[in-house]
Parts: C-alpha cells; structure tokens; sequence
C-alpha cells in the first residue's frame, strides 16, 4: 500500500498551496510514477500469494515494455490528462487497501495500470476514445479489455470519485519522494 493518503496532518495554507500547484512535465512525471510502479512491483513480486479476483490482470509472461515506456505511451496515443496517471494510481492503492497489501506484480501491472488509468479518463477527461482503442493502445484484445475494465468497476465496488484533497496528497507525495530522486 502507498500509504500517501493522509491528509490529516495538512494546514489549510499546505492544502490551498497543494490545491494550486501545476505539473507541466509529463516525462518527469511519467518517470517518477514508473519508478514508484517498479518500487511496487518489487514489494508485491515477493508476496508468493496471489489475489484470486486479480488474476484476470496477469499476463502471460512479464511484459517487455518497460514501465515508463508503456506510461509514455498510454500518454502519447490516448491523450489522456497526466490527472488520470495520478487517478489510476488511487484506484490501484484501493485495491491495495482492500486486500491489505500490495496487489502490483511484474505480471500485472502494465494490465492493471492502463485499465485504471483508462477508467479514470472516461470518467474525469473531457475527451475519451471508446474501449476499442483503449485495447489497442493497452496492447491486447477488444474484449479482454472490457473484461478487465468490467472487473476493475466491480473491485472498486463502483466508487470512482476521488476527493480533491486525496488526488492533490497523492501527487504532492509522488513528486517529493520520486522526482528527481527516485531512488
């Protein structure tokens, strides 16, 4: 679980100056989320259990594409705002939290990613393409892409609002512990 969430301990003037603050860079930002997906990959490829009800998310083998260049893609061809990387990131932590530990593998992650990333554009971008390009740009079929989006609704038990405050925390703690340091 990331753990970023916490927004108790945020003055008024840190929520406001958060509420404010513009990321321009999406290469910047596309790095430091695939270096937080790595750091996530590497904590759940060491869990040995497996979460039956993500087990549609695995690939056959573990993708060749690595992290960031599939987040650059998904950036590039379905034009989605750099808000809804941030966005699948949140619905990817819910899962998290519901089982009680990192659900991310090498296996799962580029599936589980780009269907949060996708659903969150559908429901917060102005402008969205239909499923079937999603699936291209996911690089798998029509139908198993509305499967997993199918799956991922109903995890979610259909609670895809984010509150404001939750979205800005999140990227404030991305970009303080993963940009430009992600070590």
């Amino acid at each position: 679980m990331l753990n970023l969430d916490s927004t108790k301990e945020l003055t008024y003037e840190q929520q406001h100056e958060l509420y404010n603050q513009q990321i321009a860079d999406n290469k910047q930002m596309s790095s430091a989320l695939a270096y937080l997906l790595m750091d996530l990959c590497d904590e759940g490829d060491n869990d040995a259990n497996n979460i039956q009800e993500l087990e549609s998310f695995n690939s056959p083998k573990v993708p060749s594409i690595s992290i960031y260049d599939y987040i650059c893609r998904i950036l590039k061809q379905a034009q989605c705002s750099q808000e809804c990387l941030i966005m699948g990131l949140i619905f990817m932590d819910k899962l998290s939290k519901k089982w009680g530990r990192i659900i991310v593998k090498s296996i799962n992650v580029h599936r589980l990613y780009v269907v949060a990333v996708m659903l969150s554009a559908k429901f917060y971008d102005d402008r969205f393409f239909q499923n079937s390009y999603y699936a291209k740009v996911a690089g798998i079929t029509h139908e198993e892409f509305n499967h997993l989006e199918r799956v991922l609704v109903f995890l979610l038990d259909f609670k895809l609002i984010i509150d404001p405050l939750l979205f800005f925390t999140y990227r404030q703690r991305i970009i303080t512990n993963y940009f430009d340091n992600p070590e």
